[in-house]
């Protein structure tokens, strides 16, 4: 740099004129002639914008101030969140959370249907709790009996037993009918013994009043019942469990 300078100096001004390198040099300074314009009156300008700007933070600064609010102390808060979110750990933790925004904008949107769904929640429960209390359940109670009721079974019965009360759930046994004639079998049992074994003599039936019994309309429709039940029961063995044929071991 310096012995360019010195080489310049050395020459007159036409020479550096007619210095190729020197009218390269203009030629470029021309071509940026428009833009250098452009930054020498934005640079008058300079004082204009920076008085309005201190203008401006003078009001804000202000009406900042009229509110109680410390810019200062805002501005190092502001300072101190900016290092703590530029933090390695703190942008890794950012950049996960924006991957799930869009599942977070679904949440929100939600969310602000929720207090809704909440209510109407609460309409339908508030229902069905008014139709079991008058249906003389307390539902507090039967809560509270039937979670005792499970947690005691739970600890009471195996896993075995609890397959074949399943089994026996899925059965025919607790249908509608079923229930039915065995409720009415328990009847009939409470009034069979109130009246025989509650008697002072108990009442004693031999070959032929067991015969006059027959004759009895209600005996024979018990009768007919009993006899079905041990067909349809014999259909369900056969079915089942059909019989085996003897081997021919057997019949030798």
């Amino acid at each position: 740099m310096i012995d360019t300078t010195t080489t310049a100096r050395s020459q007159s001004v036409e020479e550096r004129l007619n210095d190729p390198r020197t009218q390269e040099m203009l030629h470029r300074l021309l071509d940026h002639a428009e833009v250098l314009d452009n930054l020498l009156v934005m640079a008058n300008d300079i004082p204009n914008l920076l008085a309005v700007a201190t203008d401006l933070f003078d009001a804000v600064a202000r009406q900042a101030a009229e509110s109680d609010i410390d810019l200062e102390q805002r501005a190092t808060q502001l300072l101190h969140l900016f290092k703590k979110v530029t933090d390695p750990q703190n942008l890794q933790a950012l950049n996960v959370l924006v991957d799930h925004l869009p599942q977070l904008e679904k949440a929100a949107k939600m969310s602000d249907d929720l207090p809704n769904l909440v209510a109407v929640a609460t309409d339908v429960f508030d229902e069905w709790a008014t139709e079991l209390k008058q249906d003389g359940v307390e539902l507090e109670k039967s809560v509270r009996n039937g979670v005792r009721a499970a947690l005691y079974l739970g600890g009471q019965i195996r896993r075995e037993e609890l397959d074949r009360l399943g089994y026996l759930l899925r059965s025919d046994v607790l249908s509608e009918h079923s229930v039915e004639t065995v409720s009415l079998m328990g009847s009939a049992l409470s009034s069979c013994r109130q009246g025989s074994c509650e008697q002072p003599v108990p009442q004693r039936l031999g070959l032929f009043g067991l015969l006059n019994a027959s004759r009895d309309s209600n005996t024979q429709r018990a009768l007919a019942f009993a006899v079905q039940f041990g067909k349809c029961f014999g259909n369900l063995l056969d079915e089942k469990h059909p019989p085996q044929s003897p081997s021919p071991t057997a019949k030798s």
